[in-house]
Formats: C-alpha cells, sequence, structure tokens
C-alpha cells in the first residue's frame, strides 16, 4: 500500500479514535438538544476536518525522522492526547449536564403539585422568587410549581394548586423552600427560606396512605392512596406550614416562621399598590358565615396572630366514641383545625384509644344501617370546643377525653359531648345536625 494513503488512513483512525473519546467523556449520550442539529455534532465534525490537518503534520514528521515507524507513533499519540485534553476542558459543561441528568434520573420522583394556603379571610400576594427549591433538577424540570405574582385567598389546610400536566412527567422532592409574599390585612412583605427535611416528604410519597375507594368502610377492603399535594400554609405574622396531601387526607411535614422585609427592598414590579390592596380587601362575601365561604371581612377585630402555629397545634389525650344504635361499620373523617386530615376506618373505629392530638374542627362519621348508608356532619364551634377542651384540663393536661357521640336508634336525635372521668360538658352550638341517607 501506498506509504502516504497509510499516513493519511493513519490520521483517519486518529480522529476515530478522538471522536470515540469525546463520545466517552458524554458517556455516549447527547443531552443538549436546543435546536434540530444538536450542539454535541458540532463538535464531532470539528474533530473530522481536523484529519487533513493531521495528514499534513505526520508527512512533516515521516519528512523529518525519514519516515521512522516509531517517530511516527509517538506524533500520533501525542496528537491524540492532545485533542483530547482540548475535549477534556471544552466538554466541562456538558459532562456535568450529563451527569447531573443522570443523578435527577436516579432520584425518587412522584406525580405531585404544589400549592399555597391561607386562613380563612387572609390573603396574600406571592411574590416573584417564591418556589420549592428542587437540589437536582433534570434538563427540563421547571424550579417549581408554585404560581407567583397572583392573588392565594383560601383555607387553612387547603391548597391553591398550580396545575401540571401528567405528561411531565414526576418531580423529585424538594429539599428546600423559599417565599416572599405581601400580606394584605398586615401590608407588609415577608421571606422565608428554609430547609425541607427530604427523606421525610419522600416516605410519605413512597408509602401513601389507606383509602377506601370502594366505601367498605374497612381497611380490608381498601387500597393504597397517594399523596399529591406539598402545601405551603402562610399565615399572618410570617408564619409558615408545610402540609403533604391526598384525598382526605393531610399530614404536617414542618413549622416555620419568616422574617418581616422593608418595602424598601422589593421591586417596583412586585410592589402592591394601595389601590391593588383595597381591591383585594374589598372583595367581600356576603353568603352564610360558614367555613366553606370565603370571608374577608373581620368587622374590625384584631388578628390573633399565632394561633396557626400554637392554639391550633396544641394536642390533647382524647379519642370519639360513637354509641352503639345499630350501625354494622362505621367510619370517621376527621378535618383538624391545625390543616391535617384523615380518616379511620371500621376496624379502627372499634379498637380506638386515647391519644395524643389535635383538634378536629369537622367530623364526617359515615356509617351501615339496615343495609343502608347514611352520613352525619358535626361542625364544631371553635371557641366552645377550645374552651370544654380547657375546661377539662386545667387540672391535668393529659386528662383521658371522649367526644361522645349519641344516636338514637330512629336516627332523629344526636348529641354531642365532651366527657372527663368525673365531668360532662354538652356542645351547645354545634351547627344543625342532620343525619343524611347517602
Amino acid at each position: 500500500m501506498n506509504y502516504y494513503l497509510k499516513l493519511f488512513l493513519l490520521s483517519v483512525a486518529i480522529s476515530v479514535i478522538n471522536v470515540l473519546l469525546y463520545l466517552f467523556l458524554l458517556q455516549f449520550q447527547i443531552v443538549n438538544n436546543s435546536s434540530y442539529i444538536p450542539q454535541e455534532l458540532g463538535v464531532i465534525f470539528l474533530i473530522i476536518i481536523a484529519v487533513p490537518v493531521q495528514f499534513i503534520v505526520l508527512l512533516g514528521i515521516a519528512a523529518i525522522s525519514k519516515k521512522n515507524d516509531f517517530s511516527i507513533f509517538f506524533t500520533s499519540c501525542v496528537l491524540i492526547v492532545l485533542c483530547f485534553i482540548l475535549l477534556l476542558l471544552s466538554s466541562t459543561e456538558e459532562r456535568a449536564t450529563f451527569n447531573n441528568e443522570q443523578e435527577y434520573l436516579r432520584t425518587e420522583s412522584y406525580e405531585y403539585q404544589q400549592g399555597i394556603s391561607t386562613p380563612e379571610g387572609y390573603p396574600i400576594r406571592l411574590l416573584e422568587g417564591s418556589g420549592f427549591a428542587i437540589g437536582i433538577r433534570g434538563h427540563r424540570t421547571p424550579y417549581t410549581l408554585l404560581e407567583d405574582n397572583k392573588v392565594y385567598s383560601t383555607q387553612w389546610g387547603n391548597g391553591d394548586t398550580t396545575f401540571k400536566s401528567s405528561m411531565a412527567g414526576g418531580v423529585p422532592v424538594p429539599n428546600g423552600l423559599q417565599l416572599y409574599w405581601y400580606s394584605y390585612l398586615e401590608d407588609k412583605y415577608y421571606e422565608l427560606y428554609t430547609k425541607l427535611d427530604q427523606k421525610k416528604i419522600a416516605a410519605y410519597f413512597k408509602n401513601g396512605f389507606i383509602r377506601d375507594n370502594k366505601v367498605t368502610l374497612t381497611n380490608e377492603g381498601s387500597t393504597k392512596g397517594l399523596y399529591n399535594g406539598l402545601v405551603a400554609g402562610i399565615a399572618p405574622g410570617g408564619e409558615v406550614v408545610i402540609w403533604i396531601s391526598g384525598v382526605n387526607e393531610s399530614k404536617e411535614i414542618g413549622v416555620f416562621k419568616a422574617k418581616e422585609i422593608s418595602a424598601d427592598r422589593i421591586t417596583d414590579n412586585d410592589k402592591v399598590s394601595e389601590e391593588a390592596q383595597k381591591l383585594v380587601l374589598n372583595d367581600t362575601c356576603s353568603c352564610e358565615d360558614r367555613p366553606q365561604f370565603r370571608r374577608i371581612v373581620h368587622n374590625g377585630e384584631k388578628i390573633p396572630f399565632g394561633i396557626w402555629t400554637t392554639k391550633y397545634r396544641k394536642k390533647y389525650n382524647w379519642k370519639v366514641k360513637p354509641n352503639n344504635f345499630g350501625q354494622a361499620k362505621s367510619a370517621f373523617n376527621f378535618y383538624f383545625y391545625n390543616g391535617e386530615a384523615f380518616v379511620i376506618q371500621n376496624e379502627d373505629v372499634i379498637n380506638l384509644d386515647y391519644k395524643k392530638q389535635v383538634l378536629t374542627k369537622l367530623i364526617k362519621f359515615t356509617f351501615f344501617k339496615n343495609q343502608k348508608k347514611y352520613k352525619l356532619f358535626i361542625e364544631f364551634d371553635e371557641e366552645e370546643l377550645f374552651d370544654h377542651f380547657e375546661e377539662l384540663t386545667k387540672n391535668n393536661p393529659d386528662e383521658p377525653l371522649d367526644l361522645t357521640i349519641t344516636i338514637s336508634l330512629d336516627l332523629k336525635k344526636t348529641i354531642v359531648q365532651l366527657q372527663s372521668k368525673d365531668k360532662i360538658l354538652d356542645f351547645k352550638k354545634v351547627e344543625d345536625i342532620k343525619i343524611s341517607l347517602r
């Protein structure tokens, strides 16, 4: 074979080796597809068109060394090493992107939405830069799913979530939370940055909860329910609570305290004008005064700072205790003042024991009797409920208490009471209790 043809083929072989080394550096993946022609192909093209340059260099070395094979071999190795060093230096960003992508793909991801909750009647405006921080991000993963520059006004524990298409795939568990907001009633700005217990949140997503899809009212007939929401509750005074939520299920993840910031630190785009503040605060509701309706009118009352992370989170030693009125199976849905919620099925209702837990604002009691399904809703008056529990535990904070629900055999009368070992208190301000056939 012609000697010069051999040198040319050697130049081609050098470029092939360099291409393979480049692909090795990228671990045989093209990760940046920002256009129809990935930018990695541009590097490969440069390596290929280097063949004539390499051929000329080898021709020169062959002439100088009088076609010495060792000199040709050594020069070929030098060309490969030089190219490898250049590729190593120039592909740092691509390799980092690929490594991050691989780590992201190995990270547990879940289908869930993110949202913001506020106490009823205490609207806030979420400002730019707020969001759940995702430590490991994929090439197309959003930083956060929260929608900023929006007014949030909901109920404590019920999140106003931002829609995320299931086609977008799962999202890793966040490891931090950064919030900036404006409180309309306080006329103040707040900021919070905190780390989140990533392992705790991931465990809830992974393990799920018991869900009675078929309404059997039993654990045996239930399936595994999945948490599908991560909600940040924002209360007056800079109080923040995080919940993980599913259908009729919500668990508190953590409680945090934000700090007030000066309006001077807020950009003009984020500042809330006096006119905008009045517009939100005048958006009142004239419907019935019940928890499911949004009210912003507080009749000049002072903001009850602290109740969302102190009073509503205080635990008492109690259990619910229904009487035997001929029901076959039953289940309880509890909706608590601290924003949590859960369901207990028939087996757990029967074996229910005293437990240190927060107070419930709403109870849904579902039961079967004479092969018919009934539902009973009990909505407590906040002041009466807390006063009763405080009165019966003033001498002993751990006093076991029974929240008794007594239903007549004909289902026409229901009495709700709180009982200690030596005292009984009636709930007189409970909303009209009616048992409905469902």
